[in-house]
């Protein structure tokens, strides 16, 4: 992964916003000692790493594969604060239940964060069945080309995002829809135009964030 070796060379600290690992397809017992963990620590090789866990890794379980590797720090979200402005990570999924009409748009982020980790199988079941999980790569796509839509439930969770960061006065960086993206507000001549949300897409898609200044999305 090439931007943990630019985040290493340049000194910076690293932050995974989940969903490296799909944990749930084999549970945790026989992903304990899956190849892709150790790949990550080899080429983190204890270089201090923050991973916000998503919803194909919960957090009660990828913290517990994750316990022998002292340099990764686990989080369920993430909130930092740089050059006097805020940050929060999440990966996202708190945001593709809509129960705004029915007035409970505030209930559903800690409903789906709490199934998540509580019942994570049967909850990543019923999303399946009702369309809450963004699509898979469609079929005979090409390496690296996810070739994913900006569809309703991405929408969906870009108005949960955008809502939580208008509301809180932050910036939230996401991913779990598998799309680049990012919603922006124009402050003043001087600072231009700042980010509220960005989605920071998918690896294939050779995108991450940087945050110097405000969060900016770019390309390996």
């Amino acid at each position: 992964m090439e931007w943990i070796n630019r985040g290493k060379a340049g000194g910076h600290r690293l932050i995974g916003d989940g969903d490296l690992f799909d944990i749930l397809l084999l549970g945790r017992m026989l992903f304990q000692n899956a190849a892709s963990v150790e790949q990550l620590a080899t080429l983190l090789d204890g270089y201090p790493f923050d991973y916000v866990a998503g919803n194909h890794d919960p957090y009660n379980i990828v913290r517990k594969i994750m316990a022998s590797y002292t340099n990764i720090t686990m989080h369920r979200q993430l909130r930092i604060e740089e050059n006097g402005r805020r940050y929060f990570l999440t990966h996202g999924h708190r945001w593709a239940v809509d129960w705004g009409f029915l007035r409970l748009r505030h209930i559903a982020p800690r409903l789906v964060e709490t199934m998540v980790n509580v019942a994570s199988g049967p909850w990543y079941w019923l999303c399946r069945r009702v369309g809450w999980l963004a699509s898979r790569p469609a079929a005979g796509a090409p390496a690296g080309k996810e070739l994913q839509r900006i569809n309703k439930l991405i929408r969906v969770i870009w108005a949960g995002a955008s809502h939580h960061a208008l509301k809180q006065d932050c910036c939230v960086i996401l991913g779990h829809t598998h799309a680049a993206g990012s919603r922006q507000r124009g402050i003043s001549k001087e600072a231009g135009f700042l980010a509220y949300m960005v989605d920071d897409g998918d690896l294939p898609d050779d995108t991450f964030v940087e945050i110097t200044g405000g969060a900016v999305m770019k390309l390996l």
